[in-house]
C-alpha cells in the first residue's frame, strides 16, 4: 500500500539563471516572504505557508552589491494548495530578474 501524501499550503520556489552566468553559483539567493528573509541555494524549495496573500520578493548579493536581480511577486495560497513560482536571473547582472507564476497550482485532493 502506498503511503499517500499530507495536504499542505504553500509554495514551491524555483530558482535559475543563464547557463553561462556560472558565477553565480557563488552568490546565494535571498527569498523574502512577508519580510522574512530565507537563504536559499538556486534550485527548487518548498516552502509551507498559511493560506491568504504573500510577498515574495528574491534577489542576491553580488560582490558589493546588496541587491541584484530584485523580483517581487504577491500570491494568493490557496489552502491544500502548492503554488508554482520560477524566478530567473538573465544575461546581465545589473538588470532586474523575472518572476511568475506557474499556472495552475497542484491541489492536493
Amino acid at each position: 500500500m502506498a503511503a499517500q501524501q499530507q495536504p499542505w499550503s504553500g509554495i514551491q520556489v524555483e530558482t535559475s539563471f543563464f547557463p553561462l552566468s556560472f558565477f553565480l553559483y557563488a552568490c546565494t539567493p535571498r527569498i523574502v516572504i512577508d519580510g522574512n528573509v530565507m537563504l536559499r541555494p538556486w534550485g527548487v524549495h518548498s516552502i509551507p505557508l498559511e493560506p491568504g496573500m504573500h510577498n515574495i520578493r528574491i534577489y542576491f548579493h553580488y560582490l558589493f552589491l546588496p541587491q541584484c536581480g530584485p523580483a517581487a511577486i504577491n500570491v494568493v495560497v490557496q489552502p491544500n494548495c502548492v503554488h508554482r513560482i520560477k524566478y530567473e536571473m538573465g544575461i546581465f547582472m545589473f538588470s532586474t530578474g523575472s518572476i511568475r507564476e506557474i499556472s495552475p497550482p497542484f491541489r492536493f485532493q
